[in-house]
């Protein structure tokens, strides 16, 4: 089986869909299907998320995810730098 290539823009499209403005809707989750850890940032290369947070999702709250959106978005601006 081969592995998925690590595409930064999949995950940017995904992020640019997410309104974390709007306290409605079921957000969906950010994996792309990318999952492998990266040793040096302790993130998924694909979602940014520790595993933690990757661990936490399907029993997370609304509020919970979002919290967690907004991380991400963050891990993900500060990676562009």
């Amino acid at each position: 089986m081969r592995r998925k290539t690590p595409d930064p823009a999949e995950f940017s499209r995904l992020l640019a869909g997410i309104d974390l403005q709007k306290n409605t809707g079921v957000l969906p989750s950010p994996c792309i299907g990318i999952c492998r850890m990266d040793a040096s940032t302790g993130f998924c290369v694909g979602c940014l998320r520790t595993i933690d947070e990757i661990a936490a999702w399907g029993g997370a709250t609304e509020r919970d995810k979002r919290i967690i959106w907004q991380v991400l978005r963050q891990r993900h601006d500060a990676s562009l730098c």
